[in-house]
């Protein structure tokens, strides 16, 4: 077998990964993984004589009883640490050494310390292309060739082709320099090359707050899940130990949940649950704990409520609100937390308001649109977006909606309206969209 020959497996290797990654969705965050490698490496001797004698004979390389394991640490978008241990042999009156036929089967061992940047994302054209990736690698390493050890100084290249989000292949080209004792007859400039199948522990998480590394956005750091792995400000307003996140009465000290003892408020509305004579329902201080009446249920109480018996809006003084006030209250989307399809408080509001419109004019129809942002698999959040849109429809069937009424559709990740670089932007991302259909 020639280098050739050689060289066109590697090149079949790399569209083997390149057509196997055409057909799988976007792989997951890579940052802050451990990796490892399995694999074969060839070594050739030509680097001290001629570099363009790559293509070359094959005899001039080593490429007999070998293989190397890698572990590597990338612990940014960019850079990564790796050691690397390798094995080859040239064969007895066949391997040539810088001119020379070997008389004997020649070892060769090398153990290497890289440090590698990945520039692939640095590009336009490959930014979101997350199954490729491309470095540069430079570090030192210990070279033993015929049990004699020598230093060398190390740069290449190097590509990852991931299958999956765990899986992938490894292919990497190694310039040695060796320092030249000149007691060691054999250790001499040399280029190695390899081709590894790799595995990412993705399913880790370094700080043990619960969050995974895939989805933590701060994985060195111990975080909440609510803040996507990142620590939040311990606000303690009434300095009894308990954060305001965690406290039921954040403005009392106390030590039952932040409440003093026997002065429990259940439903948070600075009335005690033994004067409160609605203690499961938050009220005003001002009408012993319950809420003002409001006998339509529109969310104005009668005393401000000019259709005190039908369901109306606040800005029309508590009357039904006319088919135009509609387009205002669809451009507020229907928001989730991470990683769920339970939608968010605020969203209740929007959602009682199109209940009551629908109510009004039964011959509506609506399209709902469920969407993710980009944190976790492809199929994941496809799978996500749908339950959430499935969530906004059973919840409006069960209020009275036709589902006749409804036309749901969902699209995963792939239409972000906001940057899914910032928590904000991702909480804007995770939504359902709710337009009219105008027949």
């Amino acid at each position: 077998m020639n280098k050739l020959a050689i060289l066109l497996i590697f090149v079949g290797f790399s569209a083997f990964g390149q057509t196997q990654n055409s057909i799988n969705d976007s792989i997951n965050d890579r940052n802050n993984a451990l990796i490892l490698k399995f694999g074969i490496n060839l070594v050739d001797s030509t680097g001290e004589r001629d570099p363009l004698d790559f293509f070359s004979v094959s005899d001039q390389m080593a490429f007999s009883n070998n293989y190397n394991v890698e572990l590597e640490y990338r612990f940014s978008r960019v850079f990564s640490l790796a050691g690397i241990y390798s094995s080859n042999q040239w064969k007895a009156n066949k391997g040539n050494i810088d001119g020379e036929i070997v008389g004997s089967n020649i070892e060769y061992l090398a153990l290497d310390l890289d440090l590698k940047y990945y520039f692939s994302q640095d590009f336009e054209r490959l930014k979101g292309i997350d199954w490729l990736d491309l470095y540069v690698h430079g570090g030192l390493g210990m070279v033993n060739v015929a049990n004699d050890s020598d230093v060398s100084f190390n740069a290449g290249l190097g590509t990852n082709f991931w299958i999956s989000e765990n899986f992938g292949l490894n292919l990497s080209a190694t310039a040695k320099w060796a320092s030249k004792h000149p007691d060691i007859k054999y250790n001499t400039n040399h280029y190695q090359s390899s081709a590894s199948l790799m595995y990412r522990f993705t399913d880790m998480d370094y700080d043990n707050d619960g969050v995974k590394n895939k989805f933590d956005d701060c994985p060195n750091v111990r975080g909440t899940s609510q803040n996507n792995g990142c620590p939040e400000e311990n606000y303690d307003r009434d300095g009894d130990g308990v954060t305001d996140a965690i406290d039921n009465c954040p403005d009392v000290f106390g030590t039952d949940l932040g409440c003093p003892k026997k002065l429990i408020d259940t439903d948070g509305d600075s009335v005690v649950d033994s004067e409160d004579q609605c203690p499961k329902i938050k009220g005003l201080p001002t009408n012993m704990g319950c809420p003002l009446p409001d006998s339509d249920n529109d969310g104005i109480v009668d005393a401000a409520d000019a259709c005190p018996n039908t369901p109306g809006v606040e800005s029309n003084n508590g009357c039904p609100f006319e088919a135009l006030e509609l387009v205002d209250l669809l451009s507020e989307h229907i928001y989730f937390n991470l990683d769920g399809y339970d939608f968010t408080q605020d969203s209740n509001f929007t959602l009682m308001k199109i209940i009551e419109f629908v109510k009004q004019y039964p011959q509506t129809k609506f399209k709902l649109s469920g969407h993710t942002d980009n944190l976790g698999p492809q199929e994941y959040n496809m799978l996500l977006s749908q339950k959430r849109v499935n969530g906004v429809r059973d919840y409006l069937t069960e209020n009275g909606v036709p589902t006749s009424n409804l036309i749901i559709n969902w699209f995963g990740e792939s239409k972000p309206i906001a940057s899914n670089s910032t928590k904000l932007g991702r909480l804007q991302n995770r939504r359902v969209e709710i337009t009219m259909i105008r027949e």
